[in-house]
Formats: C-alpha cells, structure tokens, sequence
C-alpha cells in the first residue's frame, strides 16, 4: 500500500480473487483522485511503479484548473474523456439537479442517476483503456479522476468485471474509498463549489448523499447495464471488448 501526502486517494487495487481461482496481480490497476498537489517524495515513491497508461476521467475544465504534476507521466500514454461527455459525467448534473430538488432525497436521487449514466459515458475511455490492457502495453495502469470515487469507482469497477473479479471483492474495493479521502474536507469543498453556484447554503444530509460511497450507488450502474445491455458481458460487447479480448486480458492480468 502506497500512501501519498498529495494524494491520499492513490492506491492499488489489491490481488482480489477471480473465477476459477485465479486472482488479480498485484501493481497492474492502480486507482486515484487528482495528481495535481503531488510533492518531490510522492513522485519519488510513484515513478518506480511503471504505470504506462493513465485514464484520466476529468473533465477539461478539471485538467486545466488541477493539472497533473507528474514529470514521469511524459512517457505514459493518457486517455482522456470526450469531450462531448465530460461534462455530463461531472459536477454539472447533480449541480442541475439540485438546483430543482434540493435537499439529501434530491442529492441521493442524483447521485443515482449520475452512476446509472457513468457506464454509457465511460464507455469510449473504458473502451481505449482495456484494448491498450489487452495489446499488452497499457499495465500498470492508473485510472483516476477528482476525487477517485464516483467515476473512478464505476471505470475500475467494470474493468474488474471484465476480469472475471468476484462482484463482492469489486464492492469491497469500491467501499474502500471510504477509508481513503478525508471526507469532511471533501464535504467542505462539495459545499463551496456547490454553494457558490447554487447561491445557498448546501444542508449535512444533501453533502452525506454527495460524498459517501454507498453500495446503492454503484448497484444502480450495474442496474443500468443490465437494462441496456441485458448485462457486462453485452456491455462489454458492444463496447469492443468481446470474449476473445476479455480472455486476453485476464491472462494478462490475472495469476
């Protein structure tokens, strides 16, 4: 485990257990929030890694206002988010959305909705990242976005499906974050950000829905893939990841 002063959300997803009893290797998928406040001794500590592919998930906005500040990242290959769907993978629906139902059932009616549309909105990222995975040259990977929760969590979520991980290790890896970021300065920044755009104060049970990591949450993604795509392996199919490129990629990562 890899903690870091600037970044206190990056870590490695550990060896989690697969079918056949096979398990994740350990350094493959890396996870995080932003890497713009990094110090000398975190990039000391993250450079030996060998990360080769960086799937960045922020939006444009995020990029330009918290840029990565690691010099070893030059070498390394970065997906971005399009950007016809950054935007709505961010801050701006929930901001939408509480603008008309305020209070904590609007915020976790949001939140709902919002993880119900990361798997579409992901998709061309997910995409790019997983055929880099299985050509061979994208792991060690590092998926991250702001906070390294909500897109983040669903990205390496449905990359551990696509591995064959158990569903209740993938859950377990998502509850993590929890125990990762400081959740009330994560909450004050929530109210700032949020009560500057909305011109109010943003009540506790509104900022509770907003920043914890409810299993809820991530269900309802799957949910949504169930219904669009009758389920990972159609999701994962109509993406461009078929059956052939999915057995690659476990025999790739999987030990």
């Amino acid at each position: 485990m890899t903690l870091l002063a600037g970044a206190p959300n990056f870590r490695a997803v550990d060896a989690l257990p697969a079918s056949g009893g096979r398990r994740l290797r350990h350094g493959m998928v890396y996870r995080s929030g932003a890497l713009s406040a990094l110090t000398d001794t975190d990039i000391a500590a993250i450079e030996p890694l060998g990360i080769k592919l960086v799937c960045d998930l922020r939006s444009a906005a995020e990029r330009r206002r918290f840029p990565t500040l690691w010099p070893g990242l030059a070498p390394a290959r970065t997906i971005a988010m399009p950007a016809e769907t950054d935007r709505e993978a961010g801050m701006q629906p929930l901001i939408d959305r509480l603008a008309h139902e305020p209070g904590p059932d609007g915020a976790r009616r949001a939140m709902l909705d919002l993880y119900a549309s990361l798997p579409r909105l992901l998709a061309p990222a997910l995409q790019a990242t997983l055929e880099a995975a299985a050509s061979g040259w994208g792991v060690p990977m590092l998926l991250h976005c702001h906070v390294g929760k909500d897109r983040t969590g669903v990205a390496v979520a449905l990359i551990l499906t696509a591995l064959g991980i158990e569903p209740a290790a993938i859950a377990a890896d998502y509850r993590e974050t929890a125990n990762r970021i400081d959740i009330a300065v994560e909450t004050r920044h929530f109210a700032r950000t949020l009560g500057t755009v909305l011109g109010r104060v943003i009540d506790p049970g509104t900022l509770d829905q907003l920043g914890r990591t409810d299993p809820a949450y991530l269900d309802a993604a799957f949910a949504a893939i169930d219904q669009t795509w009758g389920g990972p392996q159609g999701y994962f199919d109509a993406i461009g990841i078929t059956a052939s490129g999915r057995d690659r990629l476990q025999s790739l990562l999987l030990a």
